[in-house]
């Protein structure tokens, strides 16, 4: 199992490497006492983790290739002869929190421009832009894009001069959701026109494919997350129906015969196991909050919609700066008495 940890600490050893302040530093004995906590299944935990955590992680090093080779596609995509010309026409959304992702990625952009092109993105902040981009790292359910693009769209005249051409709209995730983003799109046409599907360009780098409706999509659908089957313990059913949660749309639970072939745990049974620990270590943890009223939003499998009646997101993928809170709990969970050490921790964030 040592061997194993160690090779799990050489995918995630930069976890954090910005946070020194975090609670438990990344290493070989902290992924091995984590572990430990699933007791007889330890070995198993960390052997099917590994199996896919090379797919799923993003480090530092990683990010920056990506946002350099983002930043190329889309010069290349708006034919601009060279960076300079396109940055003087772009202008980077800048509206989540100080201390949330978009503020660092940004920050990373600012670095790869001055280093590799000698361009000073903030002087040319007030020249007028054509091109608009919106980065973040995850997106899962989609609440936080949906809010920035609507606010975004809703500003002056952005919607017309999108729609007339005269204006970009995109957007730049490392992971997004595929449920999330239908849902994103959905709620965009409603609110504003359905044409807006059509100038909204996304460019990203790994796709959760989470979409059980209709049929034809959910059998092309890998389901790299965790989405367990129906077959599950009293408890986990009882926990499901007392879920004051009205939107029974978006399944709880997979047909047992998705995925179609398995394509991301390492074998059929084995993502079977894996999901059901991984859902009744969650349970046990969300059971122990003891307030009057606990955030809804939280389930065993991740933070996910309110309305939503589901065991949560359910989200696999990590990257450098933090963890989402959309990943199921075992992997993040960190509350004053409840007895759990995460693999990741949290950073401003609450947990209970």
């Amino acid at each position: 199992m040592r061997e194993t940890a160690k090779n799990i600490f050489e995918i995630l050893k930069d976890y954090h490497c910005d946070s020194p302040e975090t609670n438990h530093r990344m290493s070989v004995e902290h992924i091995i006492e984590w572990a430990n906590q699933f007791d007889d299944d330890a070995e198993f935990m960390l052997s099917e983790l590994l199996h896919f955590l090379p797919q799923v992680y993003i480090s530092k090093n990683r990010a920056i290739e990506l946002l350099e080779k983002r930043l190329t596609d889309f010069q290349k995509f708006y034919k601009y002869n060279s960076m300079q010309e396109f940055i003087n026409n772009t202008h980077f959304l800048d509206t989540q929190k100080p201390e949330k992702s978009q503020n660092e990625i940004l920050s990373i952009l600012r670095d790869i421009l001055d280093k590799k092109y000698g361009i000073n993105y903030d002087l040319l902040i007030d020249q007028p832009k054509k091109h608009y981009i919106y980065f973040d790292d995850v997106l899962a359910t989609g609440g936080t894009v949906y809010k920035d693009l609507s606010n975004w769209l809703s500003d002056a005249d952005n919607l017309e001069t999108v729609l007339t051409k005269n204006k970009t709209i995109a957007l730049s995730l490392f992971c997004y959701h595929k449920l999330g983003f239908d849902n994103i799109e959905w709620r965009l046409m409603k609110q504003f026109d359905d044409r807006i599907k059509n100038f909204l360009l996304v460019g990203f780098d790994y796709k959760i494919e989470n979409q059980l409706k209709p049929k034809w999509i959910a059998e092309k659908q890998a389901l790299n997350c965790i989405y367990p089957l129906e077959k599950q313990p009293k408890e986990i059913l009882e926990y499901l129906a007392s879920l004051e949660a009205e939107n029974t749309g978006i399944s709880a639970f997979r047909p047992s015969n998705l995925p179609i072939k398995e394509v991301f745990f390492s074998t059929p049974q084995n993502r079977i196991r894996f999901e059901n620990i991984v859902l009744e270590k969650g349970l046990q943890l969300i059971q122990k909050i003891k307030k009057a009223d606990p955030d809804p939003r939280k389930r065993p499998l991740g933070d996910t919609v309110k309305s939503h009646k589901t065991l949560g997101t359910g989200t696999l993928f990590f990257a450098w700066r933090n963890i989402s809170n959309t990943c199921p709990v075992v992997f993040w969970w960190d509350v004053p008495g409840h007895e759990w050490i995460p693999l990741f921790c949290l950073r401003n964030r609450g947990t209970n």
